[in-house]
């Protein structure tokens, strides 16, 4: 350490152009400094402001800034910014192709069903079904995760491209994509926006293919159902219980009569899936998207307590292996939703009416399983 700098010069430098420094000292080796408000305004927008410019400054410079509150002061402490990898593209675009090829036998399964091949769709080779059904569901899992990405990188965080994970025929064919961070977001704000940003985009990817995929099902008579029933006896016929969003669409493009069913096209059924996975993801709890939501608003004790709620919502929507998964998780520690640098400073307004927005999504993106 040269003279009363605790760092360097530079850093010292940024720091003090931000906050007043009162007191530095290092604990372990690692910087801190006790600050206080450097221009006039209310407290909390005032110091929220400041170390968001701070942490921005510091990223480029290879440091991380903490804003922490100990004993009634306000304290920034600094750690060294992990060193950007270069990551290689060679495992996101096998998982890619793999995962492709796995919601390509998922899709061409579901399109031979004799329904489809020799009734509705006879002229239609199985393998532009299982097609349209495989780019469907890639569309909705990339747009999901490329918000994400994009809300990562407006706040400054680097962060991979999706790895998407395949899944056995049967099961969609995936268990969805990923991306990694190297880093936490900023403040709750950052936290909220990458938390509803995949979710948001999912959501509207899914609402643009069902559409589309509505307009290509088909409205079948329950007569012709029953007769069906009977020509293909290995087939279990079931309707399928609707998101309220794709119910919407159905009503508005292909409304359904009395006496009829409505068979949907494989891409309508990507849609549905879509939708499902919405749902699952926008759930209050642990580290999925809503998790993170939930711990921007309310912190991470209410986050905790509101997990186990939404463990509950899973279980009586009939998601019951998906709350085992996630209830187990719950008991572990480290495994909740992740802190932000700034976990002190409260979220924006908007942000908090933009909880509103998230009830909404999840409401229309509901599928009850249990009927």
């Amino acid at each position: 350490m040269s003279g009363d700098y605790l760092v360097n010069a530079e850093i010292d430098g940024v720091v003090e152009s931000f906050f007043v420094v009162e007191e530095r000292f290092k604990d372990k080796d690692t910087p801190n400094y006790i600050v206080s408000q450097k221009t006039p305004g209310d407290k909390q927008n005032v110091l929220k402001k400041a170390f968001r410019n701070l942490a921005d400054r510091l990223r480029p410079m290879g440091y991380l800034a903490e804003f922490r509150w100990i004993v009634g002061r306000y304290y920034v402490t600094l750690t060294p910014r992990p060193t950007e990898v270069r990551r290689s593209s060679k495992r996101n675009r096998l998982l890619f192709a793999v995962t492709a090829g796995t919601i390509f036998l998922d899709g061409y399964l579901r399109s031979s069903n004799p329904v489809l091949t020799e009734a509705l769709m006879a002229g239609t080779p199985v393998f532009i079904n299982a097609l349209i059904f495989t780019l469907g569901i890639i569309i909705v899992f990339g747009v999901h995760e490329l918000g994400h990405k994009l809300a990562s990188e407006r706040s400054g965080i680097r962060a991979s491209w999706p790895f998407f994970i395949p899944a056995p025929p049967g099961l969609g064919g995936t268990f969805g994509a990923v991306i990694s961070q190297d880093e936490p977001p900023t403040n709750r704000d950052d936290l909220f926006d990458l938390g509803l940003s995949g979710p948001f985009f999912g959501f509207v990817a899914s609402i643009i293919i069902g559409i589309v995929g509505i307009s290509l099902s088909y409205t079948v008579p329950l007569t012709q159902v029953s007769g069906w029933a009977v020509a293909y006896p290995e087939i279990r016929f079931q309707q399928i219980p609707m998101p309220i969003a794709l119910q919407i669409v159905s009503d508005w493009i292909r409304p359904v009569g009395e006496n009829s069913v409505l068979v949907l096209h494989p891409l309508a059924f990507a849609a549905w899936v879509g939708f499902l996975v919405t749902f699952v993801n926008l759930i209050p709890s642990w580290q999925l998207d809503g998790g993170h939501v939930i711990r921007s608003l309310f912190g991470r004790e209410t986050h905790k307590i509101i997990s186990i709620a939404g463990v509950f919502l899973l279980m009586i929507s009939g998601y019951v292996i998906m709350a085992v998964i996630i209830a187990f998780f719950l008991m572990r520690e480290g495994t909740e939703s992740m802190a932000p640098l700034d976990d002190i400073s409260p979220t924006s307004l908007t942000r908090k009416i933009g909880l509103i927005g998230y009830a909404v999504l999840m409401g229309l993106s509901l599928i009850v399983l249990l009927q």
